[in-house]
């Protein structure tokens, strides 16, 4: 045969057959199991499902050379070779061994499964099934080119695919290849191979230039996108003095959007956006130069945020997030170097928030929906990204930096007739009130949604009371103080409004304000505000506004504490009552709200008068079935806390029955899997390790109910005291495992983990105080804190995180206090303070190696990609408070054993001196001077 295209395309099929001859596979018995695989019949498909399993792992050559005869028969539907493309991509992936089919080919087999895909790529005709193939091998690239894993490797003891990128240039070039569907497949290759292949990549810069070059200005607009994908990819991966070449090519990938969007070609615009998007996000040095130069590419994305007609709400959105992404990683560049940046995100955002709807349906279907009711998100969903995107701008930006824009922005709006532009001026105060620092800021807020309580439009009003319940959250007590005799009267109107969820956020609205308002001025206004309360939880059947009605009641109690007594005898019975009731499937909120206002009424009037109703309160708690309902977990959770805290040693009767179902929480089993009826999406669940090494499938809201179970532990230990001596041992024991936790638990439920250490802490202190009140030697908390010791230091060993590690440390200095003086020898003290200066020495030197990655990155760019004011603020944060815990855990040590560590003075002193010697490192010096003055005083002097 001559040397045609065609004929090179039947040689390799002739040899491909030979190859399914020599190995028995039957391609009709392949198709069919394709086509059972994905059949709609149940059985039929796990049947083939329980075949396709068994091949991968007794014949995992027949499988693969079947699925690659399938890809070569043109006769077979192209859906189908579509399928086997992505079963082809899962058995060339590297994973487990039982997976990993590839790795099991003999090494011939390997490189000849190679080189025919590459072949059947070039050869394929439909688009679809080409990037497909692609796919697979970028997948097999991956695994031949891996370091240390030997088992994708194509030849013995050879790693690399030589061929695949010489092959991926050719392809790619549109100045040699004029098959334009080819064409794109091959630059989506190339960029899918970029991670595997970026050294080889950036020493052929010149091919690389041509290939970008040639397809950024191509005629065929997925060709340009395939472009555009791949630069943004280079970007991503390659370090910083290998794409800085690329900054050339940002005018056109800005033209490239310009030229989708008169195409209306939305799905390819999306594309390229999101991946524009990450390059803000992880490399945003990339946009300075044309951002100083003409504002590109914000003012493009911001025509598209505010384009209405022939834009699609994913292109606004993704339009938005790259504006709002770049505000929060370059705020200072941009406030210096471009100060219009900021007003014309902010002014996006509000155009943004104009989009609701305004029909008399969506009306009545926004009124009759409660606010923990699902739907409100996906209703108005470009309001509500442009409210949380102007949250977002002005807390990166600050409130200093964009104050006059915003202001601008609020009064321009305001003023405008249409309640949507009024709502969108009300929805900014309410989430940038948080950020205001000044108080004439403070007060214009406050006259503007005043001015807006009686507007006929419900969602005015509503929005008016959401806002002025965020002020009295985030400028408290200032706000209060100065505004109470205007306030208050206004809350006591709205709260009968004829709208009653407009009403129930009135409450919402008192909550916020009267939770900061003083004793003083809560007497004053307790009698009208609890009349109409009652009346309300009396009258409505509104579940909103019986919720909101209880909260505020709470609210008043834990203000006004003793002098609620006068209340208390007429509102308990009614809670009671709400209890007993409500029972149904929509009012576990207004249950829950039940338990936290009994729970908030006991610590108002005290042990003496609650303690009766404590014991039914708690009664009905354990009789609700919390592993149905996570909502009435966590405000019993709550209640049960607050009673603990009004009767302390008192609540001790109740910890046999509760301290069950907590230790239940704590433990990570199997058969959690199971436990939600109906829960069959693998996504809720995952595998992980357990302290005892265990692998268990469990809930990911598992590690929620774990964090919790720690803190309501946390909260007796330390309101009880040495009342809860008893229960210290079982405690531990259902703790210990959390010590040990492996690396994907740890990485899980880290503040679970935190929170275990901190609850030891409280352990040892329940074991010493309880053995000290019946005259008993503190044993326990010796043996407690020695078995945190021992496993908190191994375990941190093997640990590099600064966040677990300060976590671990900051655990060792609780518990070394809770024990107190005499708990360690001179030896263990030695230990101890070596083990915290090794990990101090190795937190330096994972800060010194993360400075030269960063001097390694930025070496031989251009000016404009050097550090910047932003990149210096991340810099180095999570280790320095990580040595600052190991610094505090070395003054733990000398407050418990001072004479002990007398013998690590010169240790100090020279670990001082090398310090000091250091601009960043004095202030961890001197941390451990004021330790040393404050606990061995006239003893620290060398």
């Amino acid at each position: 045969w001559a040397e045609t295209p065609r004929s090179h395309i039947c040689r390799s099929f002739v040899r491909l057959l030979l190859l399914l001859v020599m190995a028995g596979v039957d391609t009709g018995k392949m198709v069919e199991l394709l086509k059972a695989l994905s059949s709609a019949q149940n059985q039929e498909r796990q049947q083939a499902e329980t075949l396709f399993q068994q091949a991968k792992a007794s014949d995992a050559q027949s499988l693969l050379l079947g699925f690659m005869a399938v890809l070569a028969d043109e006769s077979v539907d192209e859906a189908l070779r579509r399928q086997c493309a992505v079963l082809l991509r899962q058995l060339v992936t590297r994973g487990s061994d039982k997976d990993f089919a590839f790795a099991k080919l003999a090494p011939q087999h390997k490189q000849e499964v190679a080189a025919e895909l590459l072949r059947r790529f070039e050869a394929l005709k439909e688009p679809k099934l080409q990037q497909k193939v692609g796919e697979v091998i970028s997948k097999l690239a991956d695994a031949a080119c891996e370091k240390d894993d030997q088992r994708g490797w194509l030849a013995p003891g050879q790693r690399g695919w030589p061929q695949l990128l010489s092959s991926a240039f050719r392809l790619a070039d549109t100045s040699a290849n004029a098959n334009t569907a080819l064409c794109e497949s091959s630059i989506r290759l190339l960029k899918d191979i970029v991670p595997t292949y970026k050294d080889e990549i950036v020493q052929a810069q010149q091919q690389l230039g041509s290939v970008v070059q040639n397809a950024l200005a191509h005629g065929d607009a997925k060709i340009r996108c395939a472009a555009f994908v791949l630069v943004c990819e280079l970007v991503g991966v390659l370090e910083k003095k290998a794409w800085a070449p690329l900054m050339a090519t940002a005018g056109v990938l800005t033209q490239v959007l310009q030229q989708l969007c008169q195409a209306n070609l939305q799905d390819e615009l999306q594309e390229c956006l999101q991946n524009y998007l990450e390059i803000a996000s992880v490399e945003p040095d990339f946009f300075k130069q044309q951002l100083t130069a003409g504002m590109e590419p914000a003012k493009l994305l911001a025509t598209l945020v505010k384009t209405r007609e022939g834009c699609e709400e994913g292109v606004r959105n993704l339009s938005l997030e790259w504006l709002v992404t770049y505000a929060e990683k370059k705020p200072k560049w941009l406030a210096k170097s471009v100060p219009t940046f900021a007003p014309l995100t902010l002014e996006c955002c509000m155009n943004l928030m104009l989009e609701v709807e305004a029909g008399e349906d969506e009306l009545k279907a926004w009124v009759e929906r409660m606010d923990d009711e699902e739907g409100e998100e996906d209703s108005d969903e470009l309001y509500h990204n442009g409210e949380e995107a102007i949250d977002r701008v002005v807390e990166a930006m600050s409130m200093e930096s964009v104050s006059s824009a915003l202001f601008q922005l609020v009064a321009q709006f305001a003023s405008q007739e249409a309640w949507q532009a009024k709502l969108a001026a009300l929805t900014a105060v309410k989430q940038t009130v948080e950020y205001v620092e000044e108080t004439e800021h403070m007060n214009e807020m406050a006259k503007l949604l005043l001015a807006h309580m009686d507007h006929p439009h419900p969602r005015v009003r509503y929005t008016a009371l959401h806002a002025l319940g965020q002020l009295a959250n985030d400028q408290a007590p200032q706000f209060q103080d100065a505004w109470h005799q205007t306030v208050m009267p206004v809350l006591l109107q709205k709260m009968d409004d004829p709208i009653d969820r407009v009403a129930s956020m009135a409450m919402s609205a008192f909550v916020s304000f009267g939770e900061e308002l003083e004793n003083a001025l809560m007497i004053q206004y307790a009698s009208g505000f609890m009349n109409k309360l009652v009346g309300r939880l009396q009258s409505s059947k509104h579940r909103m506004v019986q919720e909101e009605s209880i909260t505020s009641i709470a609210v008043i109690a834990g203000v006004i504490e003793k002098d609620f007594a006068q209340y208390y005898d007429g509102i308990m019975p009614l809670l009671k009552q709400l209890v007993m009731n409500a029972k149904g499937e929509k009012e576990n909120r207004l249950r829950g709200k039940a338990f936290e206002c009994m729970s908030l009424l006991g610590l108002a009037v005290g042990k003496e008068k609650f303690l009766p109703d404590a014991k039914e309160a708690v009664a009905a708690m354990l009789q609700t079935p919390l592993e149905a309902d996570d909502l009435q977990r966590e405000y019993i959770k709550e209640a049960s806390e607050r009673i603990c805290k009004c009767l302390k040693g008192d609540f001790a009767p109740f910890l046999p029955h509760l301290l069950p179902g907590l230790f239940k929480a704590l433990k990570l089993e199997a058969d959690d899997a199971a436990a939600k009826p109906g829960a069959d999406d693998d996504d809720e669940f995952i595998t992980v390790t357990t302290g005892e090494g265990k692998l268990v499938k469990v809930r990911t809201s598992k590690f929620e109910e774990l964090q919790q179970a720690v803190q309501t532990l946390a909260t007796y230990c330390a309101m009880m005291e040495g009342a809860f001596f008893d229960y210290v041992p079982q405690t531990a024991e259902a703790l210990l495992p959390l010590l040990s936790a492996s690396d994907d638990v740890s990485l899980l439920c880290d503040e679970a983990r935190s929170a275990a250490f901190q609850t030891w802490a409280s352990l040892i202190k329940c074991a010493r105080t309880g053995a000290q009140e019946r005259s008993q030697p503190a044993t326990l908390a010796s043996e407690l804190l020695r078995t945190f010791l021992q496993r908190i230091c191994a375990a941190m060993q093997q640990d590099s995180d600064p966040d677990s590690l300060r976590d671990a440390a900051d655990g060792i200095a609780e518990c070394l206090k809770s024990v107190g003086p005499g708990c360690l020898n001179a030896q263990e003290a030695g230990q101890l303070v070596q083990q915290m200066f090794k990990f101090t020495d190795d937190s330096f030197q994972r800060s010194l190696q993360e400075e030269q990655a960063r001097k390694a990155d930025a070496a031989g760019a251009p000016p404009e990609l050097q550090q910047d004011e932003d990149d210096e603020d991340g810099e180095g944060g999570d280790e320095e408070a990580c040595r600052r815990s190991f610094e505090d855990a070395l003054g733990a040590i000398m407050e418990v054993a001072p004479q002990e560590f007398l013998q690590c003075l010169p240790e100090c002193g020279s670990r001082m001196k090398q310090w000091l010697s250091v601009k960043q490192h004095r202030t961890l010096a001197l941390f451990l001077a004021c330790d040393l003055l404050q606990h061995l005083k006239e003893q620290s002097e060398p």
